[in-house]
């Protein structure tokens, strides 16, 4: 089993929320301006099914999935799936930008495209909200852990694949003060994404490489641009390729 890098110790929360307390009212000022500045991007794979193949995988989770930054549905997450798996595959896609965790398996009952399939596997992108709108590491985890669990009966899938939480702190759009205290925030929660993958057998955790340059953003500087969908899916395809994806 590959070696995790995993979340030092980390303070209490409180203790990060004391130190955020008194920035709120700039945070929120710096994210509306973020917000207004940015371009407005498409969702390009927010429900969309490719392939017709045995070998189903869904793709749920927030703006990645989504594919807000693609140029095009083939150039989205799903769409870089199903070119680098081939046609023995099916990719269904389930996102929704802005979604987090607390709101992900309704989604999922809401607009699953395919009846009820026996999933290969799932792959979770998420986290990067529940990193803007602060959700507390304890809710957090007890969200992952129901969704998982719900997916896993649901879909009878053999792996989950789940994402580490987006970089939010490297984002190009946000400010130096944003990016301090959105590394913190993102750090309490990836520690629990590293305990819950550390103790189900099922699923597969990945991080994210740190060196990312420009070019992996769409023009609003936030969301990966195509070049920036195909690398997010040779990396996660090649994670993958440790697992036994076409067993019956």
């Amino acid at each position: 089993m590959e070696q995790r890098k995993r979340v030092g110790k980390l303070p209490p929360y409180w203790l990060f929320q004391l130190r955020l307390f008194p920035w709120v009212p700039y945070l929120l000022y710096q994210s509306k301006q973020a917000h207004k500045s940015s371009p407005k991007l498409p969702a390009q794979s927010s429900l969309l099914t490719l392939g017709k193949g045995e070998n189903h995988i869904l793709l749920l989770g927030e703006s990645t999935v989504a594919g807000v930054g693609a140029s095009c549905s083939d150039l989205s997450l799903a769409g870089n799936f199903y070119q680098l798996l081939g046609e023995s595959y099916q990719i269904e896609s389930i996102g929704k930008k802005g979604l987090r965790v607390k709101d992900a398996l309704s989604l999922y009952y809401q607009q699953r495209q395919v009846p009820v399939p026996k999933s290969k596997g799932i792959i979770l992108f998420l986290g990067a909200n529940d990193c803007f709108l602060l959700t507390s590491p304890i809710a957090f985890k007890e969200e992952i852990e129901t969704l998982i669990h719900q997916i896993q009966k649901a879909t009878n899938v053999q792996w989950i694949y789940l994402a580490a939480i987006p970089p939010v702190h490297l984002f190009p759009a946000f400010s130096k003060r944003m990016s301090f205290f959105l590394q913190k925030q993102r750090n309490y929660l990836q520690a629990e994404l590293e305990k819950i993958a550390a103790k189900n057998s099922i699923v597969i955790y990945q991080e994210i490489p740190m060196n990312l340059q420009p070019e992996f953003f769409s023009e609003d500087e936030i969301h990966p641009s195509d070049l920036g969908y195909q690398k997010i899916a040779e990396l996660v395809v090649e994670k993958l390729s440790f697992t036994p994806l076409n067993t019956p």
